[in-house]
């Protein structure tokens, strides 16, 4: 379990963005000197650009499939696109206004994530102080927040060696976590931290109910298919209540740093619009123009 899970998204939802991303980047018009997954005529998919592909996608376990399905989507378009090369739609005037817009759009979209990682600054300790002083009561938390302490392990005699630990010495968390056999470093943090319910057990459904049923102080271990989970509700804080600094200090953080680069983008965009007046480069008619159109009288 992790305290911010990864969206696993079926990978027919991004199959077409994976495969417009390869032939956008371009493929050998010649025959590569490194192995090849496809080839349409005198284009290439190479083994390299098929391996990025398949890590910019959440496949789980089934490779095989994702690599079928990410080969046949680009053997598709690739057809697609050399026949409507070879019909000459580009020339066609919505064709061609297609693209300037999907172009427009893509220079924008650059713009504006470079305007964003210029004000990707981490907002410092006093911001967040001030930030949680003026705005306790907003803070009240909407949803139960938990502290637990979560290990897996492959072996069941072991999981219960740890569970027994933990119910002899809670204190000695640090002694027990770093056995933990996926994540040691990361079970060891989180498990020291306060988070929301949801977000702590969200990539664990099968520990779902199990946690919700546990009182604070229980320890519990439960098989599932891959691991052994040793489960360890510490505390359980109650929707409603005021919440301490460090339980909410990243959702601050989070949004200070979106303030942040909703004002750089205001600044740039203002910018750029006092460059235009200052060039005479900008009129705006807000008023819809008066029609002109007269009918004789009656």
């Amino acid at each position: 379990m992790t305290s911010s899970p990864a969206t696993r998204l079926p990978i027919m939802r991004l199959l077409s963005a994976v495969v417009l991303c390869i032939m956008i980047a371009g493929c050998a018009d010649e025959s590569p000197s490194e192995p090849y997954a496809a080839r349409v005529g005198d284009t290439y998919l190479t083994e390299a650009e098929l391996s990025d592909a398949m890590e910019s996608v959440s496949v789980g376990g089934d490779t095989v499939e994702a690599r079928r399905q990410i080969v046949e989507q680009w053997v598709t378009r690739t057809l697609l696109l050399n026949e409507a090369e070879r019909l000459n739609l580009e020339s066609e005037s919505d064709v061609q206004k297609q693209l300037r817009e999907q172009r427009r759009s893509v220079l924008i979209n650059a713009l504006t994530n470079r305007i964003y990682e210029a004000a990707e600054v981490e907002p410092d300790r006093e911001a967040v102080v001030q930030y949680f002083e003026r705005n306790r009561d907003r803070l009240r938390l909407r949803e139960p927040y938990l502290k637990l302490r979560h290990i897996r392990v492959t072996d069941a005699s072991t999981a219960t060696t740890l569970a027994s630990e933990l119910r002899d010495a809670p204190n000695d968390w640090r002694a027990v976590c770093t056995q933990d056999e996926e994540d040691a470093d990361q079970a060891c943090d989180v498990g020291e931290r306060f988070y929301p319910e949801r977000q702590r057990i969200a990539d664990a459904p099968t520990l779902r109910d199990r946690v919700a049923d546990m009182e604070a102080g229980e320890v519990n271990t439960v098989e599932g298919e891959n691991w052994h989970h040793v489960l360890h509700l510490v505390e359980r804080i109650e929707a409603g209540q005021e919440p301490e600094l460090e339980w909410v200090a990243p959702q601050i953080e989070r949004h200070l740093s979106t303030q942040s680069r909703k004002q750089m983008y205001a600044r740039e965009v203002q910018r750029l619009r006092n460059e235009a007046e200052s060039r005479n480069a900008l009129d705006v008619h807000l008023s819809a123009p008066a029609d002109n159109d007269t009918t004789a009288a009656e």
